[in-house]
């Protein structure tokens, strides 16, 4: 009986294996990494009916922060049907960002922690995505 450790074609493939991780370990870390480049925010909700106070303050305080790093809105509209797939909520907002960091420091700050709780109560669901460009 042979062993795998003797055997050239799963040394081959170990070989492989390894180097592939690698690689995508050394890209993954390089794009964690470039923070400062641009990046795209997008956010899906869905109202809570049963606090549209807490949204609209919510909304209210968050877009002069998102404004203040320099963010400009692309969209925001209501998503008024769903083709394939599951729906992602009600509304949709689209934001550029010349730098990416500087918008992950306000989602860390104290004054965007302070708002969190009108957020929380204001949607039944809401997704904040990071979009990089794809290379």
């Amino acid at each position: 009986m042979k062993q795998l450790s003797n055997n050239p074609s799963i040394h081959l493939l170990v070989c492989l294996s390894f180097i592939l991780l690698s690689i995508k370990s050394i890209s993954q870390k390089r794009e964690t990494m470039d923070v400062n480049k641009k990046t795209t925010l997008i956010v899906t909700s869905k109202a809570n009916p049963d606090d549209l106070v807490a949204l609209q303050t919510y909304v209210e305080k968050v877009m002069p922060m998102l404004l203040s790093i320099e963010g400009r809105v692309i969209k925001r509209n209501k998503i008024s049907d769903v083709f394939f797939g599951k729906s992602p909520g009600e509304f949709l907002l689209i934001m550029d960002f010349p730098n990416k960091q500087n918008l992950i420091n306000l989602f860390k700050s104290d004054e965007y922690k302070s708002i969190i709780p009108y957020r929380d109560n204001g949607f039944s669901e809401i997704n904040i995505l990071f979009a990089d460009e794809f290379k």
